[in-house]
């Protein structure tokens, strides 16, 4: 009882407060100069009392006396404190006066036998997401057979707390109460929704707590019976729905060639063939069958109907397939890796959008990497039989120390791609370079074999002679010319092989 009374006092004294006294309007005009129109509400020692309407809520705020140059009334006339105070005591004493002497006791509200809605409380921007739940409450209420009204304080004239409106309502025959408190969830543009319902004959208190977008608040309580449930739950007459019983099949497979890897397409090997497993599913299945042999893959697929509380049966023949992988980014151009790391030296194996060949189907992963975005691991799972899409909506980079970190990783990159190329590249001079040197070793011992005949007796000095002196200069000359091409174009490729060295290492 003590509960119920907290939750109705909370209530009463929000709506008391849409009530309060008001002043009469004034001009403030303030020691900086500005100028605001207030309504004035009293005074104390050192402070002036203002009011005004700060979202959608009249709120009193507190002036010290000597910020304020003046006040003036609407016509403009300076007023002394002491006058204000006097206006505003003679304003409230004559509306006091007046009430007394206008008001007629009203009748009473016939609560006899029903259940009272109060009015939810909540912010002020929450009011018309409140009044559509008080309207909905009391219609729902009344078709599960309750006779719901809806009251406010001013059906309790007679009583200024939550206690005496509690014992009165009882006292007029009422059965229940309803309050409803509309606040801020902890997540941003949420709401929760507590329903109080109190009963009176066996005090019986209970709470029902309501999480809803604040955006789509009525969609959302309209939406799958949510609203009518937590009325239920609220009164103790909730029954969730009972679930269909479950009953199991099971499902024989038998392939050609025996051995193969079964599973359900998308999911995980169940087994291998011959064999069988149970299912709880009664539509349709999709299964497949792979075999690997020789990194030759061998498949098929077939999609079968269970029989509920049987065994279905199934022949498969297998035959040759080569799945496919297409990979897709949002924006394209990302590079893919085969690693679950990335690092400088990786080498990616292709750009989006690649389509990829494998022998493996079942659970694959692939790094994806693009300048400006973050980087993506994207798990997925290779159909043996059918051509397997992912696509991936790539992240920008924000914050300016990963872009920074991805600038120095561009730089390491570039540099290994160099030192590579002038690895590769020293390659071909060297072998130039090696050619040219053994044409060299050649043309010299040539040259020497001519000079050893020349310094024979019987060589003579005819024409024969000449030719063998020239042939003789000819070798040694393009001999020497190889051998300093040669010579350059090995220092030139040990220069790019150690400078490919360092830039790669």
């Amino acid at each position: 009882m003590k509960k119920f009374f907290a939750l109705l006092f909370f209530g009463f004294t929000w709506l008391l407060a849409q009530n309060m006294q008001r002043g009469f309007p004034v001009s403030v005009k303030l020691v900086s100069g500005a100028t605001q129109k207030a309504e004035y509400v009293g005074s104390s020692a050192d402070t002036v009392f203002l009011g005004g309407f700060i979202a959608d809520t009249f709120t009193v705020v507190k002036i010290l006396k000597d910020r304020i140059t003046f006040l003036s009334d609407s016509n403009g006339t300076v007023l002394k404190l002491e006058q204000a105070d006097s206006l505003y005591t003679a304003l409230h004493t004559s509306q006091d006066s007046k009430a007394q002497d206008t008001v007629a006791p009203l009748p009473q509200t016939d609560i006899s036998g029903k259940s009272l809605v109060f009015p939810a409380t909540r912010r002020p921007i929450d009011s018309a997401l409140a009044v559509r739940i008080h309207d909905l409450q009391i219609q729902i209420l009344r078709e599960q057979g309750e006779r719901p009204i809806s009251v406010s304080t001013a059906d309790f004239p007679n009583c200024k707390n939550s206690p005496c409106i509690a014992k009165d309502a009882e006292t007029r025959g009422a059965v229940a109460v309803w309050t409803l408190e509309i606040e801020p969830a902890r997540h941003q543009d949420s709401l929760n929704l507590n329903l109080h319902r109190f009963l009176f004959s066996n005090e019986a208190q209970s709470t029902e707590r309501l999480t809803i977008s604040a955006k789509n608040a009525t969609s959302e309580l309209l939406s799958k019976n949510r609203f009518i449930e937590w009325i239920q739950k609220a009164k103790g007459t909730y029954q969730a729905p009972q679930k269909p019983k479950e009953s199991k099949s099971f499902i024989y497979v038998q392939t050609d060639p025996e051995g193969a890897n079964l599973a359900r397409k998308g999911g995980d090997v169940i087994c291998q063939t011959p064999c069988a497993f149970a299912i709880n599913d009664t539509d349709k299945v999709e299964i497949e069958a792979y075999w690997d042999v020789e990194n030759t893959l061998w498949a098929n697929k077939a999609i079968i109907r269970p029989i509920p509380g049987d065994t279905a049966k199934i022949n498969m023949r297998l035959k040759r397939v080569k799945p496919e992988v297409e990979i897709r980014t949002f924006p394209a151009g990302a590079q893919i890796y085969s690693d679950a790391e990335v690092t400088p030296h990786s080498r990616p194996i292709g750009y989006t959008p690649k389509t990829l060949f494998t022998e493996e189907p079942g659970p694959a992963e692939l790094h994806l990497w693009k300048e400006g975005y973050k980087d993506s691991v994207v798990h997925f799972h290779v159909s043996a039989t059918s051509k397997t899409v992912v696509e991936i909506h790539l992240d920008s980079l924000t914050q300016p120390k990963d872009l920074q970190a991805q600038e120095v990783f561009q730089k390491i990159q570039k540099r290994i791609f160099w030192g590579h190329l002038a690895l590769g590249t020293s390659i071909a001079p060297a072998v130039a370079g090696g050619i040219l040197l053994y044409l060299s070793h050649k043309d010299r011992e040539k040259a020497r074999d001519l000079k050893n005949e020349l310094s024979l007796p019987s060589s003579g000095r005819g024409k024969n002679y000449q030719k063998l002196v020239d042939d003789n200069h000819k070798y040694a000359d393009r001999s020497k010319t190889e051998a300093y091409a040669g010579s350059g174009f090995l220092i030139f490729a040990g220069g790019l092989f150690i400078t490919g060295f360092v830039l790669s290492f």
